[in-house]
């Protein structure tokens, strides 16, 4: 029983540490993060992940500036101050304390999405 409860402990604690340590990684490659918030069996998250993340030159794009995180929004693991309410909701965390500096909401076409990533790295690089 006791083996059973250490194993259970350890691995809520690694689950529970998937964002910091993107987010560590994210601080050492001067990227941001993306993390989409999806729903089991919603078609748009579906959608989403075969059109936008599994396509090999808008993977690219995102790779070169942004370290990409999904995770389902029953997920303990997923941050309570994020309030998502709709799926799929990708959001820009800032690494640094993964405050939210953009969000978008439902599905967006793969060029549109790239765009919008390409504009909030500007914004948020050049601000700096």
């Amino acid at each position: 029983m006791k083996i059973v409860w250490c194993f259970m402990l350890v691995c809520s604690f690694l689950r529970a540490d998937f964002l910091e340590q993107e987010r560590e990684n994210a601080i050492k490659s001067q990227k941001l993060i993306v993390l989409s918030v999806t729903k089991d069996q919603c078609p748009y998250c579906l959608q989403m992940r075969h059109d936008v993340f599994e396509t090999e030159l808008v993977r690219r794009k995102i790779d070169q500036h942004y370290l990409h995180v999904e995770v389902d929004k029953d997920d303990k693991a997923l941050p309570k101050h994020l309030h998502v309410k709709y799926y799929p909701t990708n959001l820009v965390l800032n690494p640094k304390d993964l405050s939210v500096i953009d969000e978008f909401i439902g599905y967006t076409k793969p060029d549109i999405f790239v765009e919008l990533l390409e504009e909030v790295y500007k914004q948020e690089f050049n601000a700096r």
